[in-house]
């Protein structure tokens, strides 16, 4: 129907799903390109971007394998930044001559404390990158795409997560 008061957006049913139309809704007025809000199973969608339109079956096991690789490189990012992060405190704690990030030892110059950090950093950043990708991918509600990206975070953390496990038992094992 049409819109009342001037800046309230129409609202258009389009084979009974309700969706908004206008400047507000981000699609335009086009009840083709509304966002599903519920999980469905899908060999079509539109991945990330609007022009990453997934159409054909060679799209889709494409995606599918992209959405598997990041779910699985975000866990292997996520393993290496934790394994930097603790052999600098496994480091720290045995007072090794120049711990990875010990940030105050005198025999560290300006130069070797800003790398280090900057390696963190970066690590850091591509990490959060990859679970902002996943968590769109979350929100495309494909379960296909869904799968996918856990299907690679589980595998990533099967291969690489156990290595977070063994460095936590090992500083605790020399807090003792």
């Amino acid at each position: 129907g049409e819109g009342v008061g001037g800046g309230v957006p129409n609202t258009s049913c389009c084979d009974s799903r309700c969706s908004l139309s206008g400047p507000e809704s981000g699609h335009d007025g086009n009840p083709e390109e509304k966002h599903e809000m519920y999980f469905y199973a899908s060999m079509k969608g539109v991945l990330f971007f609007k022009d990453w339109d997934i159409e054909n079956t060679s799209d889709f096991w494409l995606a599918m394998f992209g959405l598997f690789l990041l779910g699985l490189l975000s866990e292997i990012a996520k393993s290496f930044r934790g394994c930097l992060v603790t052999e600098a405190a496994i480091d720290a704690r045995n007072n090794e001559a120049k711990p990875i990030l010990g940030g105050g030892h005198p025999d560290r110059s300006y130069w070797e404390k800003c790398c280090v950090h900057g390696v963190l950093t970066i690590m850091y950043v591509i990490e959060t990158v990859f679970m902002l990708l996943l968590m769109l991918t979350f929100m495309t509600y494909n379960v296909n795409f869904v799968a996918a990206a856990l299907l690679g975070i589980t595998l990533g953390y099967f291969l690489f997560g156990y290595s977070r496990v063994q460095a936590a038992t090992a500083i605790e094992s020399d807090k003792r």
